[in-house]
């Protein structure tokens, strides 16, 4: 009963932490506000946090850790799928079902990307852009290898990984609705893969 209690307790403070970043941004955000909006003291705050950064790193961390594991999951499975091509027109698949999986993974910790993509705290837009940006960057630079079908060029990887990154962010930050992002992520990325595997194979690049 009481580690329902204590995760409930948790659960509110988390909660009322999103609020008041959202709303004050990090640096204007008040631990004793937040414990207000949650009904708690700031001794309860502290049973479950050791300060402020701690707190936020809890709800933003989390996020990414998440679509972080689904990204590098989605890569491996595509490193292996990637080993049977032989034809670089096989890279003409629909990528609706990856656009779908990221978009879901985004919407379920959607304030807590929010608070990060608003530039709430410091230097975390920043860094977070530059962190899936390499990792998406490494993805099409293995799968290139794996395809032994041309090598890896580091300019138009670096482009590319950038390109998807900041399209999904351009979504995310102007499309509410989960359904209809789904929708515009969709196309976009199908547009990326496409048009750039439409260069490879008619040696454009």
């Amino acid at each position: 009963m009481k580690e329902n209690v204590d995760y409930e307790k948790r659960e509110l403070l988390i909660q009322a932490a999103k609020e008041e970043f959202l709303e004050k941004g990090y640096n204007k955000a008040s631990l004793r506000s937040i414990c207000s909006k949650a009904g708690m003291t700031t001794g309860a705050l502290y049973f479950f946090f050791e300060n402020k950064e701690d707190l936020y790193e809890e709800i933003t961390g989390s996020a990414k850790k998440e679509l972080r594991n689904l990204i590098q999951e989605h890569i491996a499975e595509d490193k292996e799928a990637m080993k049977s091509i032989t034809d670089i027109s096989q890279m003409f698949a629909d990528h609706s079902s990856e656009a779908d999986m990221f978009i879901e993974c985004i919407y379920r910790n959607y304030d807590s990307f929010m608070l990060i993509l608003s530039g709430s705290k410091e230097g975390e837009y920043e860094a977070c852009i530059d962190e899936f940006v390499k990792i998406t960057e490494s993805s099409s630079t293995e799968l290139m290898k794996a395809s032994k079908l041309f090598k890896p060029d580091p300019f138009m990887s670096h482009w590319i990984a950038h390109t998807i990154v900041d399209s999904f962010v351009h979504v995310v930050t102007h499309e509410p609705d989960v359904k209809k992002a789904k929708v515009k992520m969709r196309f976009i990325l199908n547009f990326i893969v496409r048009g750039w595997t439409s260069l490879l194979v008619n040696n454009q690049m």
